[in-house]
């Protein structure tokens, strides 16, 4: 199945479990999920493709009170808690690092899904049952991030253009310790916010929210 990629995001949905509200935000978003959806058509014409045209919700599980669980086109896979959201996607970890059109096309699905949500940040890393857990236990999203910088240590900067010998590296192995921070904009037109927990200089501040 290979390595997927993964965002951690935080939201300020008043209430997660509102299922309704959620697939409203997340239908101007369907546009930029289908445009990943495209880029796999067209790379990888001879792969089973996901059908779905639109977001859709699974019915909550009783298992799983405190989360709810959504499916996009491109293979996008949406789950909320209370305190955070979490989207893991179809596309493998090496490619969105090495590949830059799947890394672009992901990207442009993550921003809008992530401005839909009303994020102030968004942490890009791959696949981890550590995370995993700690997300669906109910953690808050800077504790989460927390997690990341002591078990990889620093983010790397701009993951739009990934480092040229990191995109090399990925070809030849999954650089799985490697992961991004970024802040979300406001709207299309308003400033970026610096991602929770960076100071203004761009380092990791351990425990905030004071």
């Amino acid at each position: 199945m290979g390595t997927r990629i993964n965002l951690l995001l935080d939201h300020d949905l008043a209430d997660f479990r509102n299922s309704g509200e959620i697939l409203t935000r997340l239908s101007p978003t369907t546009r930029a999920a289908r445009e990943v959806r495209a880029d796999w058509l067209a790379s990888e014409p001879d792969r089973l493709h996901d059908p779905l045209p639109v977001w859709e919700v699974y019915p909550a599980s009783p298992r799983e009170p405190d989360l709810r669980r959504f499916t996009g086109p491109g293979s996008l896979l949406l789950s909320v808690t209370a305190s955070a959201a979490r989207l893991r996607a179809g596309g493998r970890w090496r490619g969105f690092l090495a590949v830059e059109p799947l890394r672009r096309a992901h990207l442009l699905a993550f921003r809008a899904i992530a401005g839909a949500l009303g994020a102030g940040f968004m942490a890009l890393y791959a696949d981890s049952d550590e995370m995993d857990d700690l997300f669906l236990s109910g953690a808050p999203p800077w504790e989460c991030v927390e997690r990341m910088e002591r078990k990889w240590g620093s983010p790397q900067g701009g993951v739009a253009d990934v480092d040229p010998s990191l995109a090399a590296a990925a070809r030849l192995y999954l650089p799985n310790s490697v992961w991004f921070l970024e802040g979300v904009p406001k709207s299309p037109a308003g400033p970026e916010r610096p991602p929770p927990g960076l100071d203004s200089n761009g380092d990791l501040r351990i425990g905030w929210p004071a």
